[in-house]
């Protein structure tokens, strides 16, 4: 039987070209088909082919206002998925499930995988409370759920913009500009609807980052029955249990993610530090 490792293989080119055309945009505000072929050493017309195949994978857009070429929230999702499992099921799980034994509500924890809001972890199992038994993987809607919007409103203004298109895209959906502000100044958000007589109260977890200020992380949330517990005392006696889960997991986090570059900042405009 041959041993697939025994020969030495031959590099694919132009997936080699593609990877060097993604590093070239990372970091960057957009850059044209010349700037790219002169980043990844590549003739013009093979740094269009690659851009433009990038663009149907999903890894790219074109900006039809300026010609330039920037990297999508999936590019984010490559490089962030394999860290993902290992601070989510050692640093934030113990946290959240000492959470949910306390409050017994259940709580969960959101990531955004490209315009997908997805459930890493939840309590749902064990919590008595939980009407609707939710499992990792389920899916919320990114406008519409708190967690959505408490990711939106702490995003970059760059992915910010980008999500906003997806919204509008949407039949019906409209800018969520304003609401973001809101929540973005006062730190949590609730579902702007109930869904099977539940109702999520969600922060966002935000990690320090070399731009000008924290990236959002994840959401937080803790669902409970609107009948059995109103708005303002969910505020009065979940959120300040769900803010310091929210900082404490960001510490757990931080023992997994590599160290932020010199010059970083670490608060979030509109929030105490203790916030984040």
């Amino acid at each position: 039987m041959l041993d697939d490792h025994s020969e030495p293989v031959r590099p694919i080119r132009a997936l080699l070209r593609g990877l060097e055309a993604l590093r070239a945009l990372n970091g960057q505000d957009g850059m044209t088909v010349t700037e790219v072929a002169e980043r990844a050493r590549v003739p013009r017309t093979t740094a269009y082919r690659i851009l433009e195949t990038l663009c149907q994978g999903g890894f790219v857009i074109r900006d039809e206002m300026d010609d330039r070429y920037r990297p999508t929230l999936a590019v984010t999702n490559l490089a962030e998925g394999a860290q993902n499992e290992a601070w989510i099921r050692e640093g934030a799980w113990p946290l959240i499930a000492t959470l949910g034994k306390q409050i017994l509500w259940p709580v969960g924890i959101w990531t955004l995988t490209g315009s997908d809001l997805i459930l890493r972890a939840a309590t749902d199992r064990t919590s008595p409370l939980a009407l609707n038994r939710l499992t990792s993987g389920a899916h919320a809607d990114l406008f519409e759920s708190g967690a959505g919007q408490v990711v939106q409103a702490f995003e970059t203004s760059q992915k910010r913009n980008l999500l906003e298109e997806i919204g509008l895209q949407r039949q019906g959906q409209t800018s969520l500009k304003g609401q973001l502000e809101t929540i973005r100044t006062r730190g949590f958000a609730f579902d702007a609807k109930p869904v099977g007589g539940e109702i999520n109260i969600a922060v966002p977890v935000l990690r320090p980052s070399a731009g000008d200020g924290p990236e959002v992380l994840a959401a937080v949330t803790v669902r409970f029955i609107r009948s059995a517990l109103s708005d303002d005392r969910a505020i009065g006696e979940l959120l300040p249990k769900l803010l310091h889960l929210a900082s404490d997991i960001r510490q757990a986090y931080l023992e997994f993610a590599p160290p932020v570059p010199h010059g970083s900042r670490s608060s979030a405009g509109g929030r105490s530090p203790e916030y984040v």
